[in-house]
C-alpha cells in the first residue's frame, strides 16, 4: 500500500529574506541549517501573528497535528542556529504560493503576477531582463535576493540613508518604519517588493536598469 501523497502547504508569499547569519563570532559558512518555507510560515503565523494552531493550519491548508509538527521542527532549528551560531537559510519544501512570484537574476528585483495570468515569456518589469526564475520550492535561485549582500547593504551608513522605502520601477515611496523591512512592503501599483532608497540594493537596480 503506497503512502498517502503529501499535501502542499499553502503560503501567501515567499519570505522577504533568504536567511540569517550570526552578527559576530566564528561560524562555519558551509554548516547551514535549512528552515523550510512552511516552517518559516508556521513561525510567522503562530509566534509573530499570534494565531492559534487551528487558525494557522487552516491558512496553510494542513491538519492541526501536521501544523504542530511543522511548528515544532521550526522552533528546534531556530534554537539550534542560535545556540550553535549557525547560518540559518530559508528555502525549499513542498509549498504553493497564492500568486506567482519571480526573481530577476540580473537586478534582483522580486515581483509577482496573479496566479491566473500566463507565465510565458515573463520579463523583469524593472530592467526588462529575461533572466527570470519562479520562486517556488527550490532554494537555489532565490539565494541572491538580499542574502548575497547582507554584509554590504549598509555600506553608506544607516544614518545617511533616506527614511523612505521606494519601488524600483515607478519610484513610488513611503516613509520607512523602524523595524519593518522595506522588502516586506509591496508597491500597490507594480506588485514589486520595495527597497530602501539609496541602499546598496537600490543603487544596484538603478545601475542594471535597461532603457
Amino acid at each position: 500500500m503506497s503512502p498517502r501523497p503529501k499535501r502542499q502547504r499553502r503560503l501567501n508569499e515567499p519570505p522577504a529574506v533568504t536567511g540569517f547569519i550570526p552578527d559576530d563570532g566564528d561560524f562555519d559558512s558551509k554548516d547551514i541549517i535549512i528552515l523550510l518555507y512552511e516552517e518559516y510560515e508556521a513561525i510567522k503565523l503562530a509566534d509573530y501573528q499570534a494565531l492559534s494552531q487551528l487558525e494557522a493550519s487552516k491558512i496553510m491548508e494542513v491538519s492541526r497535528p501536521t501544523f504542530t509538527r511543522i511548528h515544532d521542527s521550526a522552533r528546534k532549528k531556530i534554537a539550534k542556529a542560535f545556540m550553535e551560531h549557525k547560518h540559518l537559510r530559508i528555502g525549499g519544501g513542498d509549498v504553493v504560493f497564492n500568486e506567482k512570484w519571480y526573481l530577476c537574476n540580473d537586478c534582483e528585483s522580486v515581483f509577482k503576477i496573479d496566479s491566473s495570468e500566463t507565465t510565458d515569456n515573463v520579463i523583469c518589469p524593472v530592467c526588462h531582463s529575461k533572466e527570470i526564475v519562479e520562486i517556488q520550492n527550490a532554494d537555489t535561485n532565490f539565494r541572491k535576493y538580499r542574502g548575497m549582500h547582507g554584509r554590504t547593504r549598509y555600506r553608506d551608513g544607516i544614518g545617511q540613508q533616506p527614511d523612505n522605502c521606494i519601488c524600483p520601477k515607478c519610484n513610488y515611496s513611503i516613509p520607512h518604519v523602524a523595524g519593518v523591512p522595506c522588502n516586506s512592503q509591496l508597491c500597490p501599483t507594480c506588485n514589486i517588493r520595495m527597497v530602501r532608497e539609496n541602499s546598496y540594493h537600490h543603487k544596484n537596480i538603478i545601475n542594471k536598469r535597461k532603457p
